[in-house]
């Protein structure tokens, strides 16, 4: 049982390094065709790509972490507020007018 795992997985490693290599020969042979200014380009687009894609995750982890503190505040402000009895003080329209 053992060694058809053992070859079905040989297999399978086999089977994608070859897919591997052969797509990596492919970029290859593109990257040697490509003229040079283009290559910088693309050299300097990626290495953009790779430097603000973990800055944009970051903020927005760090927003969405700050977004859940001032919940869990106020929902604990507004438990405290319940279980001593007080309401939060909200001015309606009605009462607005009133005072006029």
């Amino acid at each position: 049982m053992k060694s058809t795992s053992k070859q079905y997985l040989y297999s399978v490693f086999r089977q994608s390094w070859q897919e591997l290599s052969s797509v990596g020969r492919k970029v290859g042979l593109a990257l040697q065709r490509t003229p040079l200014p283009r290559l910088l380009i693309l050299c300097i687009g990626l290495a953009l790509l790779l430097t603000i894609l973990p800055l944009v995750l970051t903020l927005f982890v760090a927003f969405m972490l700050v977004k859940l503190f001032f919940l869990l505040v106020a929902m604990n402000l507004r438990s405290d507020s319940d279980q001593h009895g007080q309401a939060i003080p909200v001015e309606t329209t009605r009462s607005y007018y009133d005072k006029k």
